[in-house]
């Protein structure tokens, strides 16, 4: 997929990046990574980084370190208890995992607003990719994918959406009910719009660098990958992890008949075994 892209603020640090695709009718700007994660990732690079150089840069934001925290207490990281520093997390997960985790922090800070729209939908989002990053650690032997990578594709998978709304106000209506948001039939409003939330997604998680596949799964996460690769199998994750918060949420689970099928034999678990699973996944989520 070809992208162009040029900087919106010729000076200084850009907090966007405008992009456009063939895909789309409409160039988007989309915002970019904030300077502690642009520290994080060049820290990274260099040969000579100590793990103290990163944790340094992560404290400077005590509400990202209070939230890396909460997030290393999930089950599905495995600590026998919660790190006290950053530097603790960090020799407990790794550095690549902690710049993931990160990531995924920091996106929801980048890409917010007025409405109220915002916080219903990174909601709705968090508890998706809480269960995606569940679902790829219950089925590690089947999946072989990091969690910390099917919760950045959860995060990031609908995340065109709010991007959108920036850019066409009229995008936002078919969410709006007179009871409170709604998820409609996003494909469809985006041929009414003659764009796609996907491809939105994807040129983000491109330009927030993350892995290849984590950014094909974004792109493609409404279809069935009839391919032997790790994005399929991280599609299946997210098809199955908004098939869970659907049936948790009581809302419409109509995709769920199309992909089911492809979806479980790609996770590995069986039809008469899908109740059980849910229930367990949205336990495990509970805690």
């Amino acid at each position: 997929m070809a992208l162009k892209k040029k900087a919106t603020t010729p000076a200084g640090v850009a907090t966007h990046q405008e992009f456009t695709d063939p895909a789309l009718k409409m160039a988007v700007r989309i915002p970019s990574p904030p300077p502690l994660l642009d520290q994080i990732m060049r820290l990274l690079e260099m040969p000579n980084a100590s793990m103290e150089d990163i944790s340094l840069v992560i404290q400077t934001d005590a509400g990202l370190t209070a939230s890396l925290y909460r997030m290393l207490a999930k089950p599905i990281y495995g600590l026998r208890r919660p790190p006290e520093t950053v530097s603790q997390a960090i020799s407990l997960v790794g550095l690549t995992t902690v710049a993931e985790l990160v990531k995924g922090l920091t996106l929801e800070k980048a890409i917010y607003g007025e409405s109220k729209f915002y916080p219903w939908f990174w909601d709705r989002a968090n508890d998706i990719a809480a269960y995606a990053a569940t679902i790829a650690w219950k089925q590690r032997t089947a999946c072989n994918l990091f969690p910390e990578h099917a919760k950045l594709a959860g995060l990031f998978m609908d995340c065109g959406v709010p991007i959108l709304i920036q850019h066409i106000e009229k995008y936002e209506y078919a969410f709006i009910t007179a009871n409170g948001h709604v998820w409609p039939n996003v494909p469809s409003e985006d041929k009414r719009f003659d764009t796609d939330h996907s491809v939105v997604g994807y040129m983000a998680a491109r330009h927030w660098k993350l892995p290849d596949y984590v950014c094909q799964a974004v792109r493609w996460h409404h279809d069935a990958l009839n391919v032997d690769d790790k994005s399929a199998t991280l599609v299946a994750i997210l098809q199955t992890a908004q098939h869970i918060y659907n049936q948790q949420s009581m809302k419409d689970d109509s995709d769920w008949e199309a992909q089911e099928a492809t979806a479980l034999n790609e996770i590995g678990i069986s039809k008469d075994g899908l109740r059980e699973f849910e229930d367990e996944i949205a336990e495990r989520c509970r805690t």
